[in-house]
């Protein structure tokens, strides 16, 4: 099925702060999630770049919380929109949303690769704790070790599925 589109609006920009950001909105039909909501923008003042995306039926809180196996990382598919908290408790990962928060659909070894990816530029240094979190992520990363992953979303605009 083809997106929809259900609109377009102009915008704050969270970057600029001018009325140039345009975000387009289109509901799509997904396998996984059924129809979920697409928005993408971009400012056309500064170029920054928006995202989010969500179910199309949504409104009470929801709170997911999966135990990942060790080696299953790929298995779990999440749409975490621009609301929603991911926290992975083992490895002492919270990635809360801030005013520029932009939703993704990804694994759980998805989120372990961006955290991964974030951790090894803001560890420039030879710094001991750093380097330990790099490596139990990335033990995570390969199949491992197993985790708790948790996905809470106050707007309930936020999924997780076992993959088949």
């Amino acid at each position: 099925m083809m997106p929809e589109l259900l609109g377009t609006e102009k915008v704050k920009c969270p970057s600029c702060g001018e009325y140039e950001l345009t975000i387009s909105m289109y509901a799509v039909e997904t396998r996984f999630f059924g129809k979920v909501v697409i928005e993408s923008g971009k400012c056309s003042k500064c170029g920054f770049l928006y995202r989010d995306v969500y179910l199309a039926e949504y409104g009470e809180p929801k709170k997911f919380e999966v135990k990942v196996l060790p080696g299953k990382a790929g298995d779990y598919l999440l749409i975490k929109s621009s609301s929603a908290t991911v926290i992975i408790p083992e490895l002492g990962i919270e990635i809360t949303p801030g005013p520029a928060a932009q939703g993704y659909i990804t694994t759980a070894r998805g989120i372990l690769e961006n955290v991964y990816e974030l951790l090894t530029r803001l560890c420039q240094e030879v710094d001991e704790e750093c380097n330990k979190k790099i490596d139990e992520v990335s033990k995570a990363i390969e199949g491992e070790v197993g985790f708790t992953l948790i996905v809470e979303d106050p707007l309930g605009r936020s999924s997780v599925v076992k993959l088949p």
